[in-house]
């Protein structure tokens, strides 16, 4: 079971979720569950420890450098929405030949863990319909990435499912902030926030965590409260990370799953992250002000866009 700290200057958005109580559950309780998730819980399975090719994970450890770590590995492509990534799996194949672990073996364990990671978020959250899950392996360690929110290029097209999953026989230690709400709020006018309008939503996630939190190496140097969590090996928990700030303090063998889905299936429309944003926007401008200030982006794309096929007549 996962060790918390609660921070009692922060709002406690950690849940315990019991997976025998919510799993293939009545929709009553599937619907509270995806109401958490949707309005920016961390929700920490209780009663149910991840095993699924961990024997072999547990065998490995990769550099921590790019060409190791955060790697999309399938074999099913029925279940993932695409074909396995045939470089990613050369390139493994490249860091498993001076171990112990056979290719095939490696193999085996990807394709075991992630059909358990599809039958858990299917038998927990029912009311979504995936168009790609990617499977991400991290297996190096991971030592102090900044408090920050996540913003990935599909925060302006799709809403996600994340899963996350310790699959290392060591704890892994995150600290967890405020909410975006909370924290943009705050820092609106300093980070300039009004800016992004115009821009992809991402923009505006990375000016609130640069101007709050500083960039990713400033682990320790900001006096945000947070909470901080001990996930114990084999636990899972599920967190959208555009939506709560959040650091990895130490950590080895991660499984990420993110699941995208169309926003039409969430069960809160406005919990959309462009629709968040949005909200921020006219929180702080006004109506009239956001109006405003879109068509001046507007314009201003237009133009850009012009000149920019100007030059390539030329």
């Amino acid at each position: 079971m996962a060790k918390i700290v609660r921070n009692p200057n922060v709002p406690d958005r950690v849940k315990m979720v019991d997976h025998k109580r919510y799993a293939h559950a009545p929709e009553e309780l599937s619907a509270e569950l995806t109401d958490w998730y949707e309005n920016g819980y961390l929700l920490v399975l209780q009663n149910y420890k991840f095993e699924a090719g961990c024997e072999t994970f547990n065998k490995l450890l990769f550099p921590n450098q790019k060409y190791a770590a955060k790697t999309i590995l399938h074999v099913d492509e029925e279940a993932h929405g695409e074909a396995p990534r045939k470089r990613e799996w050369e390139e493994m194949a490249k860091l498993l030949g001076p171990t112990d672990v056979e290719y095939e073996e490696f193999q085996s364990a990807v394709g075991a863990a992630n059909a358990e990671l599809i039958r858990l978020a299917d038998s927990l959250f029912p009311f979504y319909r995936y168009e790609k899950r990617y499977c991400v392996y991290n297996l190096t360690e991971m030592l102090a990435h900044n408090m920050h929110f996540d913003s990935p290029q599909h925060a302006g097209e799709f809403s996600q499912l994340r899963i996350f999953v310790n699959l290392d026989a060591f704890p892994r230690i995150w600290r967890v902030g405020g909410t975006i709400e909370h924290v943009a709020g705050d820092c609106y006018e300093t980070a300039k926030l009004q800016d992004t309008i115009g821009l992809h939503p991402r923009q505006f996630t990375r000016a609130t965590t640069v101007a709050t939190y500083g960039d990713r190496y400033n682990s320790g140097a900001h006096n945000q409260p947070m909470h901080s969590i001990a996930f114990q090996p084999g636990e899972v928990w599920f967190l959208n990370p555009n939506m709560v700030a959040h650091e990895v303090v130490y950590g080895r063998r991660l499984l990420d799953g993110v699941f995208l889905f169309n926003a039409s299936y969430l069960r809160n429309p406005e919990r959309y992250y462009p629709a968040i944003v949005e909200d921020l926007h006219k929180q702080k401008l006004g109506r009239g002000g956001y109006w405003w200030r879109t068509r001046k982006a507007a314009i201003a794309a237009r133009v850009r866009s012009g000149i920019s096929r100007l030059s390539e007549r030329r």
